[in-house]
This record gives structure tokens, C-alpha cells and sequence, in this order.
């Protein structure tokens, strides 16, 4: 469904210039080019509202978006289109597999709308006939986000040179690049492991000797028998 709002209370004026009806052809071509100027194909929009699938995390869901781009008369005044509803939204998702990024209001994406009305597909999705005989409206269109919005709170970087950074809001990071992977915790608070921990190799430190470790073999000294408190593990041992 689609609401347009006229921007003015002025009276609209046709498209027709006098070349149009020079000849039978000019005719033919105006009325053609009126027709196709009525698909409603794609077209910039912003989210004015989404509407989440049940679930967690959710399943994808429709977004209602405003359509960004004015209509014009033949004498240049401007009529706002308006919302359109119900929209399904895109995501990366294949088999159980899905990238859960949702789209959230004033997010700036496109609207592609399909040839047929794809309202009995949206409400039982497989093979099923159009439901009505509605053709190339806005509608009908599929949600697709990530155009004309700014840098990200949160972000998974894959780079150019094949390295990777993801960063949250809080601005905990965590980087894959040649030297390994490098969790970053935000504001130096600790790095929390729920759970074992099992570790191959050794653990290296950073104590400014760059020392090395090793959990199955490393020894003591300054050991005392009975009571005594064994010293600092010797790096390299």
C-alpha cells in the first residue's frame, strides 16, 4: 500500500509540449513514454519503521520506508510521495546460515519492485499465483539497505589486502592480519573466558623481556622444601 501526500494545493498541468502531436508518431511515442513513466521499478528510500520477525535472534521481517524522490507536473510542481508499507527486507542468508543486520529506522537503502503483485508469496512463501493484477508497484517491492549512510558504530572491516577488523560499539576490536589474530577488550577492561580454556603451545608474555613460557615444562627456582613459596616461572624453560 502507498500513501502520497500533495506537496501544494496548486492544480497539476500535463506533460504534453506541442512537439507531441506533431504527427502520428510523436503521438504514439508521447503516449508510450507516459506509460512507461507509471512503473514504479526502484528508487531511493529511508526506513520510517521496522517490523522485526519473531525469534532471537529474529527472523527477517518487513520495513515501512518512505519513497525519497518527488513526482513533477508539466509546469514543475512538486508532489511528496509517501510511504509504503510492509516491505521485506534483504539479508545474507543461505541454509542455516544467516548475517543478522536489520535494518533500522532512518537507514537510507533502495526499493526494487517486482513485475507482478507478490502479496500471496509474501503471506505463503513458494510458487503461488500474483495477488491481483497489479503490475511493477512500489508495493511490491524488496527492501535492499547500505546506500547514502555514514561510517558505522560497529563494523566487520574486510579489507582490501585480505585482513579483517571487527569492532563493536563499546569499542572492543578484534583483528585478523599476518601477525594473528589481536583482541582488543574497550578501555582496558580484562578479556573474559566463560568456560575452559584450552590452550596449544605456549602462552608468550609481555613483561618487557619478551620472554617465553612454556605451561608442561617451565621450572622454579628459589624453591625451599616444605612450606616454602616457589619463585617466578624462568621464561624459556
Amino acid at each position: 500500500m502507498v500513501d502520497q501526500t500533495a506537496a501544494s494545493g496548486s492544480v497539476g498541468a500535463g506533460q504534453q509540449e506541442p512537439p507531441d502531436s506533431n504527427s502520428d508518431f510523436a503521438v504514439i511515442s508521447f503516449m508510450i513514454a507516459q506509460k512507461i513513466a507509471e512503473l514504479e521499478i526502484m528508487l531511493p528510500v529511508q526506513v520510517a519503521a521496522v517490523h522485526p520477525g519473531s525469534g532471537s535472534p529474529p527472523a527477517a521481517g518487513t520495513v515501512d520506508v518512505q519513497l525519497l524522490v518527488s513526482l513533477l507536473d508539466g509546469a514543475g510542481n512538486a508532489v511528496q510521495q509517501g510511504i509504503v508499507y510492509g516491505l521485506p527486507y534483504f539479508r545474507l542468508q543461505g541454509g542455516p546460515w544467516a548475517v543478522v543486520v536489520d535494518p533500522a529506522v532512518n537507514d537510507f537503502g533502495y526499493s526494487v519492485s517486482a513485475s507482478r503483485d507478490i502479496s500471496s508469496v509474501k503471506a505463503n512463501p513458494g510458487v503461488q499465483n500474483p495477488g491481483s493484477l497489479r503490475k511493477h508497484s512500489y508495493a511490491d517491492g524488496v527492501y535492499m539497505g547500505g546506500i547514502l549512510n555514514g561510517a558505522p558504530a560497529a563494523s566487520l572491516w574486510l579489507k582490501p589486502d585480505g585482513t579483517w577488523t571487527l569492532t563493536d560499539k563499546p569499542g572492543n576490536v578484534l583483528q585478523g592480519d599476518g601477525t594473528g589474530i589481536t583482541a582488543t577488550p574497550a578501555g582496558g577492561k580484562p578479556f573474559t573466558v566463560k568456560g575452559d580454556l584450552n590452550v596449544t603451545g605456549k602462552i608468550i608474555g609481555d613483561d618487557g623481556s619478551g620472554g617465553q613460557v612454556s605451561l608442561l615444562t617451565h621450572t622454579h627456582g628459589g624453591v625451599t622444601t616444605g612450606s616454602g613459596i616457589s619463585g617466578p616461572p624462568t621464561p624459556g624453560s
